[in-house]
């Protein structure tokens, strides 16, 4: 197993973890280190869909490397090792694209993900056959709708077609910098709309649309529901040089384009300025097999398509007062190990005296994720030093807990011991009669750092091994503990 990551955490060293023999584990570990994101170039995208470009800051410290240096060099090596000796089926490995040079530039890459041209091309109009654009072997395609599906453009990831370009330049003028074309390292701060879009600031895939669905924002006419807030509007396609009007060279009617936001499909309002149906027109929602907003699910969902409400695996009532059918949802995935299909009890219980608090799990401020990083920034270990259980002051009281106790917590998966947190946020809940408790615990612990194992064990080890119907995303948010003094 080859771990590439900043600290020595418990995925590389499961082998000398609580419990582990060493000598039985016959798994080879090799641990690389690696840089962190500002001792790397690269782009980033947020949650809403800005991809930005970072530049390196400072050089990581002794020899940690960008990861994708390092899966370079291995890439690398494992071909000449193909090239050398052969195997039962090398092409895949030696007849593969790999051309990013022995020290990786990570702009190569971007340009790749882009997309590019593998061949001359004229693109014709589907309805007339004119020309509509020439293409030239090497070029970067302009856009998700320029890919071709005969092999002559090459895609790294198509949504982000159009994030790299190569600056135009006149006929016999020698190449330009590759790097001036990168679009996620834009950095305007201009804002024509009012609205917050930042269009030149980095980005925003697909084809730098800030909205999706964004037609969506005007009536059948094009003209925006919110004159004070228009996202697009349908407007008169104005000649800067003469400041008219343009009209259709063939049919000589005015022409109209969007104007705002880069349009969600491309296409014009449902009418025309007369009132009559537009043909080329289409509903807003493009992705929707309806062309609009869906207020329930589609018949590709497991449980669908009307929404239902089902009890988490675990809970503390005996049936669903939603639906009297079903207590949990009948197509979630259950994972058991072979010696527990027999007896699914000793996976998960509900309704039990044994397990009678609800618990959940969330993050705190002073720790990410899993705590790798955090875990190991001293500051950030004194400010929460392990694992707590946070309650209400009326379970606290009930079961004779002060703040700082030390708690075993328990569940049909295991048991951890943490810290008590007595506080008003956690109230009790009255549900179909009876009195409800609800704990919550943070998942960012673990028994690699500190040292002395002080931290405590991931909450995550107490949670219910159940998947989401759809997406198979755990259901950690939700299970049943018991809560005793250590």
């Amino acid at each position: 197993m080859v771990n590439v990551n900043l600290f020595d955490n418990e995925t590389a060293s499961f082998w000398r973890g609580p419990g582990v023999k060493p000598a039985d584990v016959k798994t080879e570990v090799f641990f690389l280190p690696c840089a962190t994101s500002v001792e790397k170039e690269g782009s980033i995208s947020n949650s809403g869909r800005w991809a930005q470009w970072r530049y390196k800051a400072v050089e990581p410290p002794g020899q940690a490397r960008p990861d994708a240096e390092i899966m370079n060099e291995l890439a690398l090596k494992v071909r000449e090792l193909y090239a050398k000796e052969g195997g039962a089926f090398p092409d895949p490995v030696l007849k593969t694209t790999w051309n990013y040079g022995a020290k990786l530039d990570t702009h190569v890459v971007a340009r790749e993900i882009n997309g590019s041209w593998l061949a001359d091309k004229e693109i014709l109009d589907p309805k007339t056959k004119a020309v509509t654009s020439t293409w030239k072997k090497g070029q970067l395609v302009a856009s998700f709708a320029t890919l071709q599906a005969d092999g002559t453009t090459s895609c790294g990831a198509w949504i982000y077609s159009g994030s790299y370009g190569d600056p135009a330049r006149k006929e016999g003028e020698p190449a330009p910098d590759p790097k001036k074309g990168n679009k996620m390292a834009r950095r305007g701060k201009e804002d024509p709309t009012g609205l917050g879009l930042y269009p030149n600031w980095s980005w925003s895939w697909p084809v730098n649309r800030r909205i999706v669905y964004n037609r969506a924002s005007v009536d059948e006419y094009g003209k925006p529901w919110d004159a004070k807030r228009a996202l697009v509007k349908w407007v008169e396609d104005i000649d800067p040089a003469t400041k008219l009007q343009k009209t259709d060279p063939v049919s000589k009617k005015p022409l109209f384009k969007w104007s705002g936001d880069v349009i969600d499909g491309g296409y014009p309002p449902l009418k025309t300025p007369d009132g009559k149906v537009n043909p080329d027109g289409r509903l807003p929602f493009i992705m929707k097999k309806n062309g609009v907003a869906n207020i329930f699910g589609n018949d590709s969902l497991s449980d669908g398509p009307f929404p239902e409400h089902y009890e988490p695996l675990e809970c503390p009532i005996q049936e669903n007062p939603l639906s009297k059918t079903h207590r949990i949802n009948p197509t979630a995935k259950l994972f058991y190990t072979d010696a527990a299909k027999s007896s699914p009890e000793d996976v998960f219980e509900s309704c039990s005296t044994r397990y009678p608090f609800v618990a959940t799990t969330y993050r705190v401020t002073e720790h990410w994720q899993t705590g790798l990083m955090t875990r190991n920034t001293p500051w950030l270990m004194e400010a929460v030093p392990q694992n707590f259980l946070e309650l209400s002051r009326e379970l606290a009281a009930e079961k004779g807990i002060k703040s700082g106790d030390a708690l075993k917590v328990s569940s049909p998966r295991g048991e951890i011991l943490c810290k008590a947190i007595v506080t008003g946020r956690f109230k009790p809940f009255k549900v179909m009669g009876a009195t409800v408790h609800q704990v919550g615990m943070p998942w960012c612990f673990g028994w690699h750092t500190p040292a002395d194992g002080s931290g405590g064990d991931s909450t995550n080890l107490l949670t219910s091994t159940i998947g989401d119907a759809n997406t198979m995303i755990p259901e950690t948010k939700a299970f049943m503990v018991n809560v005793e003094k250590a």
